[in-house]
């Protein structure tokens, strides 16, 4: 009678071993498609844009100190119904200022990074995103919302009419 039950209770651990570890494959998985292919160099991303005809999406963003911004990422940004929609609506080029040291960009970075903000995000908003059309003119922005992504996405499609 004790060996049936603990071979009972082997057999039930090994159950939910297995659905556990089918669960994190595919939740590693979702992950792995949730990412986004940012763009560093502005001009290519709206050559680019322009030829698949899409938006371009400039993320001002303060990576290393806004929480905002660290909210936008973890709660929209970084998900699959955001990353699903991005790839499919716009090229997206990431302008991050950050504040420490040890995530400093290139000299380049930074100078292409100021020149953009002082075009599109003169009054240094974070986290911003600007949607721009093939030819630079602003469509639309956003900064942070606590809302579900595909509440998210929405708004931003109503902004691009799409």
């Amino acid at each position: 009678m004790k060996i049936r039950l603990h071979l009972g209770c082997l057999f039930l651990t090994t159950i939910i071993l297995v659905f556990s570890i089918k669960n994190t494959v595919i939740a590693q998985s979702a992950a792995s498609n949730a990412s986004i292919d940012w763009r560093s160099d502005f001009q290519s991303a709206k050559e680019e844009a322009a030829s698949d005809n899409k938006f371009v999406m400039l993320y001002f963003s303060g990576s290393d100190w806004c929480k905002p911004c660290i909210q936008l990422n973890k709660n929209i940004i970084e998900t699959e119904v955001f990353s699903m929609y991005a790839k499919g609506n716009f090229v997206p080029v990431k302008l991050d200022f950050p504040k420490m040291k040890k995530n400093k960009h290139t000299k380049n970075k930074q100078v292409q990074n100021e020149e953009l903000a002082q075009k599109y995000n003169p009054n240094g908003v974070f986290p911003l995103l600007v949607f721009l059309d093939e030819n630079d003119k602003m469509v639309g922005f956003t900064g942070y919302t606590d809302v579900s992504p595909q509440t998210y996405v929405t708004m931003i499609s109503r902004v691009l009419k799409k």
